[in-house]
């Protein structure tokens, strides 16, 4: 990953045809750019997973988009408990941590 962008990976998942195209150069299958669309989604999945949690600029710095972009969710999330913030940390709370895969889906199509 890069700043402002992302690419996904897919490897080959036999090990023989892993160990095959590896040793001719090209262990990857498959590669994509994630959209700009989906930014803001990719970059929750993966901080979200962080029980520390994460500073808000953190968002801008590595997606290239305003946080204002999920506040909407932002305050969702927090409203239903499933999600901590303040000026300095966002960070998932107890509940969040326990319904991770529902607090990450509300930032599906942001």
């Amino acid at each position: 990953s890069f700043p402002h962008r992302v690419l996904r990976q897919a490897r080959f998942k036999q090990p023989k045809s892993f160990m095959e195209a590896a040793r001719a150069g090209n262990p990857v299958q498959e590669e994509y750019e994630i959209s700009r669309a989906d930014m803001g989604f990719e970059f929750m999945l993966n901080t979200l997973r962080l029980t520390g949690g994460f500073a808000p600029n953190l968002f801008g710095e590595r997606t290239g988009m305003s946080i204002n972009a999920i506040d909407k969710t932002l305050n969702a999330a927090e409203a239903k408990g499933l999600l901590y913030r303040d000026h300095k940390i966002i960070r998932p709370t107890e509940l969040g941590q326990r319904f991770l895969n529902d607090l990450q889906q509300m930032f599906l199509g942001e």
